[in-house]
């Protein structure tokens, strides 16, 4: 016996899942006040799940140019589906990457590499806590991934 899903299960699935991903977003970003969260999960909404969308689309309106069918209507099909990726990928991207250049002045500035992106944090600079582990204070800084792990690296 296969445990096979029906069409109609299969596609319930990958909706569930994609709302699942969605409301994680949204919970990473509404948890705090702080805007390093909105302007991640923004980023991650346009960069991840908008090119996913219209990538989604343009190969469906591919696929359907294979169906059999009115070709006249088909046509119309692909025409429209060409439309919707197109206002996914611009209409909407333009959008979010508006709010997020109105977004990125208030993120925090890397101290080492000076760029403002939502995954900048205030952390014990990882340099003196690598070399002086026993030391209690350690100074403040905002850093970048990249950045504190080239800190670390020094030591």
């Amino acid at each position: 016996m296969t445990d096979k899903m029906t069409l109609d299960q299969e596609l319930a699935a990958a909706v569930a899942i994609a709302r699942i991903g969605l409301e994680r977003l949204r919970d990473v970003a509404t948890r705090t006040a702080d805007v390093a969260p909105h302007a991640a999960a923004l980023q991650a909404l346009r960069k991840g799940v908008l090119e996913a969308v219209g990538e989604t689309i343009g190969t469906i309106a591919v696929s359907v140019t294979e169906v059999d069918g009115d070709d006249e209507q088909i046509e119309r099909v692909t025409e429209l589906l060409d439309e919707a990726q197109a206002y996914v990928e611009d209409s909407t991207g333009d959008r979010l990457d508006r709010v997020l250049e109105i977004l990125t002045p208030m993120l925090l500035a890397c101290e080492d590499c000076g760029q403002k992106k939502p995954e900048v944090r205030v952390m014990p600079d990882p340099f003196s806590t690598a070399v002086y582990p026993e030391e209690p204070d350690h100074y403040q800084m905002p850093l970048c991934p990249p950045c504190a792990t080239a800190r670390f690296e020094e030591s």
